[in-house]
């Protein structure tokens, strides 16, 4: 579903199918809808929203995806007017409009655990609005991605279209589709330097590529001055207590009522992460009864290296149930570093976007097993985005 063939746009439709409550994507157990936080915190009262509208289905979950959003799978198709409404109304989309295109990561701790350069939440906030006040800026591709850096260096090697990555204090680099491409900017004028970015993309884009959805594809037209920012090492991504918060695991992505009741308990809000983890602000302290919920909160558990794709019956395209395996794989899964994926086809969806250990289509655990013993990951689509 979330892949392209380019470099090169000239075989591709204009319009991409990544799903949203105004276009969903017909899936072999319904319709998909995919809700995205712009970059900001969750209310947890809106997660039990969601939960509410899945609640009556064979899987009654909410999807974490790779670019900090939640899918829900399995509506009736066409998607009701009163499921669209039950969306709608957990506030998390402020712009019908602009539903599609409020793809924004940001360091999922900045302003909570004192690392970082600067304190992004404001920025986010900022560049949220402005997206969603620019009737032009619903045009964009839906897999237009703008990434929020705090300079910890977490989120800025995402593929991203913009990205900031904050310098110190003050001020920090915008990157125009690549991290050598870009300009030094004022924090405080950072959004609106972004979403000047974004309608550049769109000129040009109108101009002279009509399907493109990224802004590398009209690059060169851009023309971005060379920028030299050396990127901050890649960080560990945290799981378990930090700075008196939490950061918990959400095994294979898939958010449940257990869950989310949990949280209810100990926090207001929580911070989806690009990497099916939830910060959980002041939850330090509560990491027995996240644990007992079945939230990883240990950061050498297997959860967090296993993936796996949707599988039947979700998916048309496999027989293989990926996730059942997926569960049993989970206790027997060999030692290792590398990230294990069970895909029930050669899409592989959701496949890490570095080298991972290929389990395709097994037909059994056993299977399963074996080949998530095998050392060798696949070579990474590189025209493919996750």
């Amino acid at each position: 579903m979330c892949r392209v063939t380019a470099p090169g746009t000239r075989d591709r439709p204009a319009a991409d199918a990544c799903p949203g409550i105004t276009r969903p994507f017909a899936a072999a157990d319904g319709a998909i809808v995919r809700v995205r936080p712009g970059g900001r915190p969750v209310p947890v009262a809106a997660l039990q929203g969601l939960l509410e509208i899945v609640a009556g289905q064979e899987d009654p979950t909410l999807q974490l995806t790779s670019r900090a959003a939640l899918q829900l799978r399995g509506l009736p198709d066409p998607v009701p007017a009163d499921v669209r409404d039950a969306i709608t109304a957990t506030g998390l989309v402020p712009s019908p409009a602009h539903e599609l295109v409020r793809n924004v990561l940001a360091s999922p701790l900045s302003g909570l655990d004192g690392a970082g350069r600067c304190d992004v939440r404001p920025l986010v906030r900022d560049l949220d609005a402005a997206i969603c006040a620019d009737p032009a800026l619903a045009a964009l591709p839906g897999r237009f991605l703008l990434v929020v850096d705090d300079g910890r260096g977490d989120v800025v090697r995402e593929s991203f279209d913009v990205g900031l990555l904050a310098l110190d204090a003050g001020r920090a680099a915008l990157l125009v589709g690549s991290p050598d491409r870009g300009f030094v900017v004022d924090l405080e004028d950072a959004a609106a330097e972004m979403v000047g970015v974004a309608r550049q993309f769109l000129a040009a884009r109108a101009a002279l590529a009509p399907a493109a959805w990224h802004v590398r594809e009209v690059l060169e037209h851009l023309d971005p001055p060379r920028l030299d920012v050396t990127l901050p090492p890649a960080p560990p991504r945290p799981v378990g207590p930090v700075a008196g918060h939490a950061v918990v695991g959400v095994p294979l992505g898939l958010l449940t009522r257990r869950h989310v009741d949990t949280l209810s308990r100990l926090t207001d809000e929580v911070v989806v992460t690009p990497w099916r983890s939830l910060v959980v602000p002041g939850g330090a302290a509560a990491l027995d009864p996240l644990e007992d919920a079945g939230l990883v909160v240990a950061p050498g558990s297997r959860w967090l290296r296993l993936h796996a794709c949707t599988g039947a019956p979700g998916c048309a395209r496999t027989a293989v149930d990926t996730r059942r395996i997926a569960r049993a794989l989970a206790p027997a899964l060999p030692p290792g570093t590398l990230p294990v994926h069970v895909s029930g086809c050669e899409r592989r969806c959701g496949a890490p976007a570095s080298g991972f250990v290929d389990v395709l289509a097994p037909t059994s655990v056993t299977e399963a097993i074996a080949a998530a013993s095998d050392p060798t990951p696949p070579s990474p689509d590189p025209s493919e985005d996750r």
